[in-house]
């Protein structure tokens, strides 16, 4: 991770030379400790809001201090996103903030706070957790994706037949998260083998690799199936009976259907 800290270090020195600059701090992988030679770089700058337009002009001209941009574009993600590669291949975001729309969700670390202002935040900040109604309607958009899956996959349209199964798998990353890694279900699959047990993991493997060519339906069947265990499992567990209910209907109806097909029972 030499390469990232490298940056890091350079670029806070160009941002502490701009008067604009009340802050800057890291989040991500970075921030989290779990950062490896892959991992992007996610750095935000804290500025005067009356300042805020100043600034934004002089972003690249920051980060070429440290190398030479091959690649960027702009965003709007949590504030204004700077999306960068260096000439070394270095995937770095510039992120820019103001007091009024800190972004209080997941953990940061201080890189610079001359004035003390991020320390009414590090209490404040939430985790990534989501509410078991959120998990049910990601489960619900799952069986609506499987009706769609269904009726591309009869038609031969095989791009868009994959296409709805990365849906689907990223559909049960986010319960599969919920299940394992509460605290950071809005991550979805992004690491998630990391949080899984090895028997899980490995059947969502298996599926993954399933969801191409001719054999598209029958991964679609083995996401299916690991989304139906997760989700029993889920509502049988303390407070969520009591809690947000899933419908079941379609979802059991699609699966009864992609059972035929498998069986040939139906295909176009």
């Amino acid at each position: 991770m030499q390469v990232q800290w490298e940056a890091v270090e350079t670029i806070l020195q160009a941002v502490k030379q701009c008067p604009e600059i009340k802050a800057a701090f890291l989040k991500g992988s970075l921030a989290k400790g779990i950062a490896d030679e892959y991992s992007d770089v996610d750095f935000y700058c804290l500025v005067d809001t009356a300042r805020l337009e100043q600034f934004l002009k002089k972003r690249l001209e920051i980060l070429e201090s440290y190398r030479p941009v091959i690649y960027h574009s702009e965003s709007d993600f949590v504030g204004p996103q700077l999306v960068a590669v260096f000439d070394n291949g270095l995937h770095f975001d510039l992120y820019t903030v103001t007091l009024e729309a800190f972004p209080r969700m997941g953990k940061f670390r201080v890189l610079y706070d001359p004035h003390g202002l991020l320390e009414q935040f590090e209490t404040e900040v939430t985790d990534y957790s989501m509410s078991w109604e959120e998990v049910v309607r990601c489960f619900h958009g799952f069986s609506f994706t499987l009706l769609e899956f269904y009726a591309a996959w009869n038609r031969g349209d095989q791009i868009w037949s994959a296409r709805l199964a990365s849906h689907l798998a990223a559909d049960l990353g986010v319960v599969l998260r919920y299940a394992y890694d509460p605290a950071n279900a809005r991550l979805g699959s992004k690491r998630l083998e990391d949080v899984l047990p090895v028997d899980i993991r490995d059947r969502l493997r298996a599926a993954v690799k399933s969801c191409c060519g001719d054999m598209i339906f029958q991964g679609v069947l083995k996401l299916a199936a690991l989304m139906g265990e997760t989700m029993e499992r889920l509502e049988s567990q303390e407070g969520h009976q009591a809690g947000h209910k899933a419908d079941w209907k379609l979802f059991k109806f699609m699966v009864e259907r992609l059972e035929r097909l498998r069986k040939g029972l139906r295909r176009v």
